[in-house]
């Protein structure tokens, strides 16, 4: 025995119902998706900014670090026993004798 299935054809009002409902599912789906997208985003744009601020802070110890460093280097040079030695060495100076002072009254 051979039965035959026939077809119905579906109703407009329910098919215009269906692709409503289709509608509906793929609008909000898109919504789902764009704000996800959107979150994700977000927080790489955190994670991101959070590696940018760990490097300045590191580039600023480092700054600060070298500035120390420098101005120790600046005390040094300006110390008075340096001072003494350079002009010793480089412009060949030397302390005065007894008699070469000279006494200026205001």
């Amino acid at each position: 025995m051979i039965t035959a299935v026939r077809r119905q054809p579906i109703a407009p009002k329910k098919a215009a119902e269906s692709r409503r409902y289709l509608r509906q599912a793929f609008t909000l789906l898109a919504v789902v998706v764009v704000l996800a997208l959107l979150y994700v985003w977000t927080r790489i744009q955190v994670i991101q900014l959070g590696y940018e601020v760990s490097r300045i802070r590191k580039e600023t110890t480092e700054l600060a670090q070298q500035r120390d460093m420098l101005e120790a280097e600046v005390a040094a040079q300006k110390s008075a026993e340096r001072l003494a030695e350079v002009a010793v060495q480089r412009f060949g100076m030397r302390l005065p004798n007894g008699d070469e002072v000279v006494i200026v009254q205001p």
